[in-house]
């Protein structure tokens, strides 16, 4: 592998949708019967003490062993190849030397639903969406989705959707050519408990498509704030809104306080800048501002932070498999990828902005309708993290459904204990105002994955920048880094370090290129 820098021109438009990297892994478990097994996974008995007919079937019929149950001695292999895994099913219980084969098929536990495929959607886990049901579903409450529209149509499907507007093109049909819009739709209110595909987070929840980004995925202010007053005169409960800038608008501002003041709950993403404040319009005071976290429930490394900065939700992480599903740690959903419907997984605060909303319209489903107090009711009962109390790199915490509808559905009345406030501006220790330097840049290859690796001279969390997908990196400070990414043969890659100290001081380096 040739590490190779080279100059790269970079056009900044005044908005873009907030999703980081927006990568599909190929995501293909397998149904049948409406019954999920993993793909190129399967179990087989065999009646052998000394191990030598099962490392005979393993070489006859091209598998790997994973691991053992020696308690039962039921053993866990891949299917090297392409083959299907009824098909070599269907083989190894013709041999007399099997005593049984079958494909490693999906449970979900008790509350779980019956869509198959939910056993990936970690993300409903962390914040405790199946508990939540208990209490509510959605049902009675519309969610705004200002985005790169909705389309309808897919296998799995929205259970409800409202007649919308395109405010970027100025027709009535507000279609998702992008994937983007329907993808957050989907993570609101996929349909449920349909025996098909995902599962969403308030699935009785009504989705009100507004387009307001083009089919390039950018959008403009007017656009935007035409879409959040158009959705509070058509009754929105909630508006969530995947996308934003680093530069603040007055119109913009002025639409969320109309929306605001009509008791519309607002949520914005963050943003994925790997920056230390918070991108617009989720830094606005009418605005709760959402935060991306990974499967372990630490920050994503590419999620900004800073004051303002209010919950936290799963956005994921593309560059891990932290249990070892194998797939990687983004957010799965159904939505359309170059004109064809496919479930994929993507990352960034695009991703996690749509649980807060969520969130709300099963705070609204249960009575609470004053956005105030739906954002304090997320506050109080949000899982903290980080430094305690409020801080500015989780703000409140993570949101936790099953305790917010607990909360108001207990003795309280509905009454909410006013969150600490969070301070005005995170101290910084003034003696430290110089950015980390990066140096010793390296890479190599192995076929179509590369490992980078690069040391700061001070402790410092850092990423590698993509040109085309974003930002990956590691949420830890520490000198020696090193990343492996996983390629496409004969792609191109180009690519930025990014570094942030913990005074928030960054740097970042040229531009470099691999081609593998």
């Amino acid at each position: 592998m040739y590490l190779t820098r080279v100059a790269v021109s970079v056009v900044v438009l005044s908005t873009l949708v907030a999703c980081a990297g927006e990568a599909s892994t190929g995501f293909e478990p397998i149904l049948e019967d409406n019954q999920a097994y993993v793909d190129r996974e399967i179990l087989v008995a065999v009646d052998d003490g000394d191990g030598v007919v099962a490392a005979e079937l393993q070489a006859e019929f091209g598998l790997r062993s994973l691991e053992h149950n020696e308690g039962i001695a039921v053993a866990r292999l891949h299917i090297e190849g392409e083959r299907g895994v009824k098909d070599v099913v269907s083989l190894l219980e013709q041999d007399p030397r099997v005593q049984f084969a079958e494909p490693n098929y999906i449970v979900r536990g008790q509350g779980v639903p019956n869509d198959p495929y939910a056993g990936y959607q970690w993300n409903l886990e962390q914040v405790n969406a199946y508990q939540a049901w208990d209490y509510a579903d959605g049902t009675g409450a519309i969610v705004a989705v200002l985005d790169t529209g909705v389309s309808t149509g897919g296998p799995d499907g929205l259970n409800r959707v409202l007649q919308g507007y395109d405010f970027y093109y100025g027709d009535s049909d507000p279609s998702d050519r992008v994937g983007h819009g329907t993808f957050v739709a989907g993570t609101i209110a996929q349909a449920t408990n349909n025996g098909r595909g995902l599962a969403g987070m308030a699935p009785g929840a009504s989705i009100l498509p507004v387009k307001v980004l083009g089919d390039n995925g950018y959008g403009d202010v007017s656009a935007i704030a035409n879409g959040i007053t158009w959705a509070a005169d058509q009754g929105a409960d909630v508006i969530n809104m995947s996308l934003g800038s680093a530069y603040g608008s007055q119109t913009e501002e002025r639409a969320c306080q109309y929306a605001y003041d009509q008791g519309v709950v607002i949520v914005g993403a963050s943003g994925n800048e790997f920056a230390s404040q918070v991108g617009y319009p989720a830094a606005f005071d009418t605005v709760i501002a959402v935060g991306a976290t990974r499967l372990d429930g630490s920050r994503a490394a590419y999620s900004n932070r800073g004051p303002g900065l209010e919950l936290m939700a799963p956005g994921g992480d593309m560059s891990k498999d932290a249990n070892g599903d194998g797939y990687a740690d983004g957010v799965l959903q159904e939505t359309l990828e170059d004109g064809s419907w496919t479930y994929t997984f993507y990352e960034g605060t695009s991703m996690a902005t749509p649980h807060v909303a969520a969130a709300a319209a099963l705070l609204v489903s249960a009575g609470v309708h004053d956005p105030e107090e739906v954002r304090q009711v997320l506050a109080t009962t949000a899982t903290d993290r980080g430094a305690g109390g409020y801080d500015t790199t989780y703000g409140y915490g993570i949101i936790n459904a099953e305790a917010a509808l607990a909360y108001v559905e207990g003795d309280t009345g509905g009454a909410v204990e006013e969150p600490v406030e969070e301070p005005a501006e995170e101290a910084k220790p003034t003696e430290d105002t110089t950015a980390p330097v990066i140096s010793g840049v390296n890479g190599f290859s192995d076929g179509t994955s590369f490992t980078l690796q690069w040391v700061t001279n001070e402790p410092a969390t850092s990423g590698v920048d993509f040109e085309d997908y974003g930002i990956y990196g590691e949420d830890a400070l520490v000198t020696d880094h090193s990343l492996r990414f996983r390629g496409s043969a004969g792609q191109t890659y180009v690519f930025k370090f990014v570094s942030v100290d913990a005074a928030g001081n960054s740097a970042e380096t040229d531009w470099y290129q691999i081609k593998l």
